[in-house]
């Protein structure tokens, strides 16, 4: 059930473009370990992608500020969607492996349709405004 990045989730920016990927492979990797319900690889990784998410949310708002992109909305997405994560994350610490079937990956899946929905939708004000941009366009 993995999720593959596409050209159409591409922002315009080769740095953000590159942190959406990294997470995009980090909630497959946690779709993984659902399957295998490896709850203890699973709590790591969704640590290590809500630090990551922190990490890259500064370096998007360094880029919007640059190309004088008004961030509160997006910023306000980077919220929802973190959140997204940790309740995913809760849910699945919660059931400790013990869940039918495919409902651990079907969460991910779920999380990982949170991601592109914000790659495409939620992004698509700041794509516009870095298009006008060079793709290798980076903060100070």
């Amino acid at each position: 059930m993995d999720i593959i990045w596409t050209k159409q989730m591409s922002v315009g920016n080769r740095i953000i473009d590159s942190a959406h990927k990294e997470l995009l492979a980090m909630v497959n990797r946690i779709g993984y370990m659902a399957r295998v319900k490896d709850c203890s690889a699973i709590s790591e990784e969704c640590k290590l992608i809500e630090d990551r998410l922190s990490a890259y949310f500064a370096v998007e708002e360094n880029i919007a500020r640059l190309v004088e992109f008004p961030f509160t909305q997006h910023k306000l997405a980077h919220q929802r969607l973190l959140h997204q994560i940790q309740c995913t994350r809760d849910d699945l610490a919660a059931m400790n492996g013990i869940w039918s079937g495919d409902e651990g990956e079907k969460r991910c899946y779920f999380l990982g349709n949170c991601l592109v929905k914000h790659f495409k939708e939620e992004s698509e004000q700041i794509k516009v405004v870095l298009s006008t941009h060079l793709y290798d366009l980076k903060p100070d």
